[in-house]
C-alpha cells in the first residue's frame, strides 16, 4: 500500500499544470525560414532573487530547457525533442562559482563573479531538430529551474532504489518521470524556490520542395 500511495502521488506531481508562460522569459527563438531549424537564445536566467538567495546559501540550481518541434494541425503531432541542462553551484567558503552547461561530462567552470556565471549560462542554443516534411509547425520550450540540497537528492536515490525501484523495473523512462514528479513534489513540499516557464516560436510553414 505504501508504494501505490506514493505511486499516486507522483503521478500527481507529473499531471500538475505548470505555471503560465512569462512574457519577460529570457528565452527568445530564431527559426529559418527554409528549414525550419531552430536557435534559442538563452537570456539572464538569474534574475530571480529568491533562487539567487538560495543558490548563495549553497543549495544548487539545476536548469533543464526541453525544446519540442510540433507539427500544427487537428491534433497537434510531436515530430522530436531535445533536452539542454545547466547547474550552478555557489561555495561560501572560497566565495566561488561551479557552473556546468549543456549536459558537458567534463569539469564544471570555477568563476569569481556571479556576472562571470551569468555570461556562461547566456548562450545560443542549435537545436538539432527539423522538420522532415512539409506543413505548418512550432516550437515549445519548457524551462524549469529548481533547487535541491544534496541531502535531498541522495534521499531521492535511495527512495527510488527502494521501495519505488521493484514497481518500475526495467522501465527506465517511466522512472525517470516518475522520479522527476517526486522531485517537484519534494520542491513544493521543502518551500524550495523554483521557477517554471514555457515559451512558444511563432509558426512557421514548410512547402514541398
Amino acid at each position: 500500500m505504501g508504494a501505490l500511495r506514493s505511486l499516486s502521488l507522483l503521478l500527481l506531481g507529473l499531471w500538475a499544470p505548470a505555471l503560465s508562460a512569462q512574457e519577460t522569459a529570457p528565452l527568445t527563438f530564431s527559426i529559418d525560414p527554409e528549414t525550419g531549424a531552430a536557435g534559442v537564445e538563452v537570456g539572464d536566467l538569474l534574475d530571480d532573487p529568491r533562487l539567487l538567495e538560495a543558490v548563495h546559501s549553497g543549495l544548487p540550481l539545476r536548469i533543464q530547457v526541453l525544446i519540442q518541434l510540433w507539427r500544427d494541425g487537428f491534433f497537434d503531432d510531436e515530430e522530436g525533442q531535445h533536452e539542454w541542462r545547466a547547474s550552478l553551484i555557489f561555495d561560501p567558503l572560497t566565495r566561488r562559482y561551479q557552473v556546468q552547461a549543456g549536459g558537458n561530462p567534463g569539469p564544471a567552470l570555477e568563476v569569481n563573479t556571479l556576472e562571470e556565471a551569468r555570461r556562461i549560462l547566456q548562450q545560443t542554443l542549435f537545436v538539432p531538430l527539423r522538420p522532415s516534411r512539409p506543413g505548418r509547425f512550432y516550437y515549445i520550450a519548457n524551462v524549469e529551474m529548481e533547487t535541491l540540497s544534496l541531502s535531498d537528492l541522495e534521499e531521492l536515490q535511495r527512495w527510488l532504489q527502494g521501495e519505488l525501484g521493484p514497481v518500475v523495473a526495467g522501465e527506465e523512462d517511466v522512472q525517470g518521470a516518475l522520479a522527476r514528479g517526486f522531485r517537484r513534489i519534494l520542491v513544493r513540499m521543502l518551500n524550495l524556490p523554483a521557477r517554471r516557464f514555457q515559451v512558444r516560436s511563432p509558426p512557421f510553414e514548410i512547402t514541398p520542395s
